[in-house]
């Protein structure tokens, strides 16, 4: 059985992870994609202005600095595992799409939940272009030939203002009316990027090329908007501040965590981490005390750091 199960593999949960098995916790870290990083995935190759004495740094080197981190400490981590239900009968049972974990505390750092990209579905894609529609833009994509994105949503906009701003040739296809802030309308129009409706537009593909109204295109991008998952819990949950929660030993961090006029930026993020981290230990273990050893004098870090 586990200290501690964290679940969801963002910044606040990745950092949730690090700060439990530092203050010496059987830390459990359960992620249902395939990879770590939730969210920061939107905007890798992106830079970061608002993180404390990293100003600049883009969100794919953020991310790399979290999973160092993350590895070099003892807590366990397993992606892939979307969880479904947790049950409460003394201890937690964590039930995922595969597998049953035991734990003693939960951190639900599941940010705005499980998130799918929603699939396109028009009659103006052929079944052979369905296939080949890719839902997510690799960091610093490039291309020396046209590419299409697909969208009316801020991220699909923001995709075409990118890739326009690295000089590649940008189509942009609404899906629907894009009515967007003004800052992002008036970009796509100060790049010059083309705009056509969805459904006066022909899309095909054949022998690894897409065909957009008898124009070739190397590539099609699209973001039409997100589906969200969540996890069924034994009872009805009420939030408290610093993490706490109406349910014993169940403790929220990150964007799960709701509460008045609360910044949702990755800095806070990674504050709720600490904070769930210590009311999980107290919760743990009552009579010791809440404040940490500093990591300068913590020898945990000289034992991780030899390995």
């Amino acid at each position: 059985m586990y200290d501690v199960c964290i679940i969801g593999g963002g910044p606040a949960g990745m950092y949730s992870a690090f700060y439990c098995a530092s203050r010496g916790l059987n830390t459990l870290l359960l992620e249902g994609n395939k990879k770590l990083g939730g969210r920061l995935h939107y905007y890798l190759d992106m830079p970061i202005y608002d993180l404390p004495g990293q100003y600049g740094i883009t969100a794919e080197e953020y991310l790399r600095n979290l999973e160092r981190q993350l590895h070099i400490s003892s807590a366990q981590i397993l992606l892939n595992e979307r969880v479904r239900h947790v049950h409460f009968d003394q201890h937690f049972t964590v039930q995922t799409t595969s597998n049953t974990y035991e734990a003693k505390t939960i951190i639900n750092a599941t940010g705005t939940g499980y998130i799918q990209h929603k699939k396109l579905q028009s009659e103006s894609i052929t079944a052979a272009a369905l296939p080949h529609i890719s839902y997510s833009l690799p960091a610093n994509f490039e291309s020396t030939e046209k590419i299409a994105i697909i969208g009316h949503t801020p991220m699909a906009i923001d995709w075409a203002i990118q890739l326009k701003k690295r000089g590649v040739d940008v189509l942009l296809i609404e899906s629907q009316s894009i009515q967007l802030q003004p800052i992002l309308m008036d970009a796509i129009q100060a790049l010059q990027i083309p705009i056509r409706s969805l459904q006066h537009t022909q899309i095909d593909y054949h022998l690894s090329t897409f065909s957009i109204n008898d124009e070739p295109f190397s590539h099609v991008f699209c973001h039409i908007g997100t589906t969200k998952e969540s996890f069924t819990l034994p009872c009805r949950v009420v939030q408290k501040d610093n993490s706490y929660t109406s349910l014993a030993g169940y403790f929220i961090a990150g964007d799960a965590r709701f509460e008045q006029d609360k910044l949702k930026l990755i800095h806070g993020a990674t504050h709720d981490a600490m904070q769930a981290s210590n009311a999980a230990y107290l919760y743990l273990k009552p009579n010791d005390t809440y404040q940490p050893i500093v990591s300068t004098h913590h020898p945990i870090f000289k034992d991780w750091n030899r390995h």
